[in-house]
């Protein structure tokens, strides 16, 4: 039997590329219900929902029937998740980079949270709803791999957010998202899943 997805991995691709102040976003208020998750051509995104997983482009057939945690997105996805992005392995310094980088998408609402030591014991779910007023105080955790996880955006919106990353200018990230197999799981070992499913992809398309 196929293993439940930990978390859903994301990896860059080139669908529409295009600048981040080219569209900005546009979020809507709107009840906690299924997500629209596509990968269209230019039109107004409502910065909410939930992200399952993307396999990377030219990912081997044999690849993704053998891993569940690549299937399709679609419109029809469940929202899910509070609005926000937890990045793992950044240093605070970064924080203004992404805050700017944010407000040209015009997804300033999208709360930004840095990984602590104490976070990694916790479930995905409450990390997710962290609260860190004071950036200062919060000591981010050492030694991890660079990880952004999304919550609370559909798929076109984390797409636009992943094909423009390059332009802040800071290291590649791996991207991955909350879903409701994921929540409940020690954020420790979601890392570790992912760093393994990102590895084991860009290794294979790399042969």
């Amino acid at each position: 039997m196929a293993a439940t997805p930990a978390a859903a991995v994301l990896l860059p691709r080139v669908l529409v590329a295009r600048s981040a102040s080219a569209a900005p976003l546009h979020r809507a208020p709107v009840p906690r219900c299924p997500a629209s998750i596509s990968v269209a051509p230019p039109r107004r995104r409502r910065w909410r929902g939930p992200l399952r997983s993307l396999p990377p482009e030219g990912a081997p057939a044999e690849l993704m029937e053998e891993d569940s945690k690549f299937v399709p997105l679609n419109a029809d996805d469940p929202m899910y998740g509070p609005p926000a992005l937890l990045l793992i392995g950044f240093e605070k310094g970064e924080t203004g980079t992404i805050q700017a980088f944010l407000k040209e998408l015009e997804g300033e609402f999208l709360k930004v949270i840095h990984c602590t030591e104490e976070m990694t014991k916790q479930t995905l779910w409450d990390a997710m709803h962290t609260e860190q007023s004071n950036l200062e105080a919060v000591k981010v955790a050492d030694s991890l791999p660079r990880v952004c996880i999304f919550s609370g955006l559909t798929g076109e919106e984390m797409m636009m957010f992943i094909n423009a990353f390059p332009e802040t200018g800071l290291e590649p990230a791996a991207f991955a998202a909350l879903v409701p197999n994921s929540a409940e799981k020690v954020l420790s070992e979601v890392i570790e899943e992912i760093m393994g499913d990102h590895e084991m992809l860009t290794g294979k398309n790399a042969e």
